[in-house]
């Protein structure tokens, strides 16, 4: 890792209607859920200097001034005006947030992956900073990967059905799902772009399970028993199943 100072940040609006208050309502035994899960999480990746909450939703403030006290990393509340806070303001975010953050390297993240885990951070940022020394990429961002039959408009994506028409799935090119786990970019090319990715993107493969998103009831109730089962007590196994990079374009 080079010496730049890394900002990792957190988006946190209140409103949220398919979960309602998913960022804060408890998850696993944890009293402020999903946000101190993930603040915990970050909290122990050695590349992150500090973490940013950007939020409008006075329960989350409470709960990072409650949280913060116990972790060692600096945690900056943002209080975040909430012209971009409405469900389409995504664009005017990023932008409200590069010029707001003073840091050389923005690690956008969200508290609804909670299986991100600190070595996957660690693993990523790593890359990142390589991949922007050789300059092979200018950013990074988290994908799932897919090697099944996939088609669009009645025609196959996955494959050229006109030779073999059904091959070995491990013979499939792979498809790449933005899991929006982790985007990487510095603050500069932020600012200039306006976008949490730059034009070459290092595609950082999240590990199985790795890449959970919690975007319904249904995701929060799911992702609650992995986290017994599978993440509870082992708080940090991904190197169990192992971390690919590979090269594309955002």
């Amino acid at each position: 890792m080079t010496t730049s100072k890394v900002t990792a940040v957190i988006p946190c609006r209140k409103g949220s209607q398919r979960v309602i208050n998913k960022n804060t309502r408890p998850f696993g035994g944890l009293t402020y859920g999903l946000l101190e899960l993930k603040l915990r999480q970050l909290d122990r990746v050695e590349a992150v200097d500090e973490i940013w909450v950007s939020t409008n939703d006075p329960v989350v403030m409470t709960a990072v001034d409650a949280i913060r006290v116990a972790l060692t990393k600096p945690v900056i509340l943002d209080i975040r005006p909430d012209e971009y806070a409405a469900d389409d303001s995504l664009q005017a975010l990023i932008a409200y947030l590069s010029r707001t953050i003073d840091s050389d390297v923005i690690a956008w993240t969200h508290v609804t992956s909670p299986f991100f885990l600190p070595s996957l951070y660690q693993a990523a940022l790593t890359a990142y900073s390589e991949a922007v020394q050789k300059q092979t990429a200018d950013s990074l961002m988290s994908v799932d990967v897919a090697q099944t039959f996939a088609m669009r408009l009645g025609q196959w994506i996955s494959h050229d059905a006109t030779g073999k028409k059904w091959p070995r799935t491990q013979d499939l090119d792979k498809i790449f799902l933005v899991n929006s786990a982790l985007f990487v970019i510095s603050q500069k090319l932020m600012v200039k772009l306006q976008d949490r990715v730059g034009q070459h993107a290092l595609l950082f493969e999240t590990p199985f399970l790795h890449g959970f998103d919690i975007d319904w009831e249904e995701e929060f109730l799911l992702g609650e028993s992995l986290y017994h089962t599978l993440f509870k007590h082992h708080a940090d196994n991904a190197t169990e199943y192992g971390a690919k990079i590979c090269y594309g374009h955002a």
